[in-house]
């Protein structure tokens, strides 16, 4: 019934590529999260290369979400599309923040792409990635107040945030804690910095039972220095 009535297509396309928008982006986040068990059955290679195939697409479903939605509001209040936009913006919960948060998202998205990469420092880049999780803290909201597939579905709406929850726990638990697990544990210190040519160090490590980290050859690190200038730097050493 909902189809038949004015912007009911528009509408329902619009709640739908919301839904695809943001449970791709949990699997986007996903493939990079330094998941232990991810990693060794896929490797780290092939997951960041899904990663970089699948992250455009949840910003097109993004835009159709908004784009959409605002036609479909438009043609059933019987009302401009700009004026429409106005509303959803300064009315409805939670939208305000998930515009801005879609706006950090089309900002990491932009400095992916190979010609903005090439004119950033890693750093810079990776700075800006680093509001992708800000960008989806604030996009969370509007999903649970405002969906029509989660407002009176208490099932789903209890679903749907036990999976983006679970998200997160996964993100900091690899990428934060297991880290600073495997460094403060063994008390892993610099122990020395040998030149081994013109711009080429070998970096001594020493430690605590360093024979229990699951290491195996091929593999290789990324050190962060806990220096002035180096500390949120990942250095990639074999």
């Amino acid at each position: 019934g909902s189809l038949s009535a004015p912007g009911g297509v528009a509408i329902a396309l619009g709640r739908l590529t919301g839904l695809l928008a943001a449970y791709a982006m949990v699997v986007v986040v996903l493939l990079v999260a330094r998941v232990p068990p991810l990693e060794r059955a896929i490797g780290q290679d092939r997951l960041v290369g899904w990663h970089r195939k699948l992250g455009p697409w949840p910003l097109y479903l993004l835009l159709a979400h908004a784009a959409l939605i605002t036609v479909g509001y438009a043609r059933q209040a019987h009302d401009g599309v700009l004026h429409q936009f106005g509303q959803l913006l300064w009315t409805y919960p939670g939208i305000l923040a998930a515009t801005a948060g879609s706006a950090l998202l089309f900002a990491a998205g932009i400095s992916s792409y190979r010609l903005a990469r090439r004119r950033m420092a890693y750093e810079t880049w990776w700075s800006v990635h680093l509001y992708t999780y800000l960008a989806l803290f604030l996009s969370f909201s509007h999903q649970i107040g405002t969906g029509a597939s989660f407002v009176g579905h208490p099932v789903a709406r209890f679903w749907w945030t036990a999976l983006w929850v679970g998200t997160l726990g996964v993100v900091v638990a690899a990428r934060i804690g297991l880290p600073a697990w495997r460094s403060l544990r063994p008390q892993v210190r610099v122990a020395a910095v040998t030149p081994e040519g013109p711009g080429v160090v070998s970096i001594l490590l020493r430690g605590r039972r360093l024979d229990r980290l699951p290491v195996t050859g091929g593999q290789f690190f990324q050190w962060r220095f806990l220096t002035g200038g180096m500390w949120w730097q990942a250095h990639p050493y074999s």
